[in-house]
């Protein structure tokens, strides 16, 4: 099979990566130690982490009575996520969850349309960027799913425009812009169309929240259907075209026990899936996709993660092995450019950077499929490293990281490649000129 690949298109506006949510909500109480840490610490940094949603509180550094503790149990907490994050130069997307569930009530603030809710979120943020001065912060999100935990559009607009005065007026929006609609994937998409139509002004970038079925991930619709949400938010917002757009919850609805998990997180065929997830959103032109979770600690009881809890031994899943590829060997500032293979069977990723190509395939079939990628213009000799996830042969180290295949040289169009059924394959490519 010959993929034909058309270098100079893209998929969209500045790709920022893969990536997921990385809470420090529950990791005290976890008893995550700092020797458990500095494990989850590596696994972060051999991802070479792109993008992460972290999750906020008023409550963690506002008192009762309406002054400030910055050096809360859960502050801290967050500054050591955020820490491994400014090191790393991951783009943060910092995610206030609300104040209206009971969970995160804060004593003295109505809603999220209290004005001392917002005065709040600019008071926090104006501590984080000016005086922990952390640059990784570049987005933030207020009320998580807020067409679950609001309900009421008018009510959230008046949240979110007061938001945008506050970071305006401290000068906070030279760094951070607004994301949403951070909506909870619903039947019609309604809360996120209403969002691009009336406060498209104020956001920076869109984001979206989807758990999808593998009904649908499966014969490749994934792809039209973010492809749709897209070209909608950048046709009816003016400026949308220069917008990311961004997954901001990824994983698996079917027979999912929401909050808690997926009672398939620990199949082999999860990887699969989600890889196959990912391909499709970003071929889509998602600028990101993040999926949901890193990390079992991060709150209690959870089994969403690409490792487990502490209780259970901080355990490696298998689909480890192929996100952490997607975060490592596609990092941010790629040019994604979109390909269709014709393949019922198989989706391919492809990216270009000054030093070469790289590719993921993700083979759905029951067949080997043996492919070459005809690149106009590109006569390079590379060194190409293969990655392979299958159940047959997913090699790693003594950390339980990938390792390649195989390592060879040659010009892409002159090398055959070959996708085992029900795997993923990850091959890059790089120049020495």
């Amino acid at each position: 099979m010959k993929i034909q690949i058309e270098p100079l298109q893209t998929a969209g506006p500045a790709f920022i990566g893969f990536g997921g949510e990385w809470d420090s909500r529950h990791y005290r109480a976890a008893g995550i130690t700092a020797a458990d840490f500095a494990v989850i610490r590596r696994r972060v940094e051999w991802m070479r982490l792109s993008a992460a949603r972290i999750m906020m509180q008023v409550k963690w550094c506002r008192r009762d009575d309406g002054s400030f503790d910055f050096d809360s149990a859960p502050m801290q907490d967050l500054y050591r996520h955020l820490d491994v994050c400014e090191a790393l130069g991951t783009t943060v997307f910092l995610s206030d969850w609300g104040c209206m569930p009971d969970w995160l009530r804060v004593p003295g603030i109505r809603d999220v349309g209290d004005p001392l809710y917002a005065a709040a979120i600019g008071f926090y943020l104006d501590h984080l960027v000016n005086v922990k001065r952390y640059r990784c912060l570049r987005f933030f999100i207020m009320v998580n799913e807020p067409n679950w935990e609001v309900q009421d559009f008018a009510l959230w607009r008046k949240g979110l425009e007061q938001v945008a005065e506050e970071l305006k007026r401290r000068g906070l929006d030279r760094q951070i812009q607004l994301a949403g609609s951070d909506e909870a994937h619903a039947a019609n998409d309604d809360w996120h169309f209403q969002a691009v139509d009336q406060v498209g002004n104020l956001l920076g970038a869109y984001d979206v929240h989807h758990y999808g079925s593998d009904s649908k991930v499966r014969p490749g619709e994934l792809e039209a259907y973010f492809q749709r949400l897209w070209d909608y938010t950048r046709t009816h917002d003016s400026r949308g075209a220069q917008k990311p757009c961004i997954v901001g919850e990824a994983g698996l609805g079917d027979d999912a026990q929401h909050p808690h998990g997926s009672p398939h997180i620990n199949e082999f065929w999860y990887g699969l899936f989600m890889t196959d997830y990912a391909v499709q959103a970003a071929n889509a032109g998602s600028a990101a996709v993040l999926a949901w979770m890193l990390d079992d600690n991060s709150h209690p009881d959870f089994h969403w993660g690409l490792w487990t809890s502490k209780a259970d031994g901080l355990r490696l899943r298998p689909w480890f092995y192929p996100w952490a590829l997607l975060c490592r060997l596609f990092p941010a500032g790629s040019v994604i450019v979109p390909v269709d293979t014709g393949s019922p069977d198989l989706r391919v990723l492809a990216a270009r950077s000054s030093a070469g190509w790289t590719f993921c395939a993700v083979n759905r079939g029951e067949s080997n499929l043996a492919v070459t990628f005809e690149i106009e213009g590109e006569n390079r000799p590379m060194q190409v490293t293969t990655y392979r996830y299958s159940q047959g042969a997913a090699p790693t180290d003594g950390d339980d990281f990938p390792v390649p295949v195989e390592i060879t040289t040659g010009v892409l169009r002159a090398l055959p490649f070959t996708c085992l059924p029900q795997s993923v394959t990850f091959w890059q490519g790089i120049s020495g000129n």
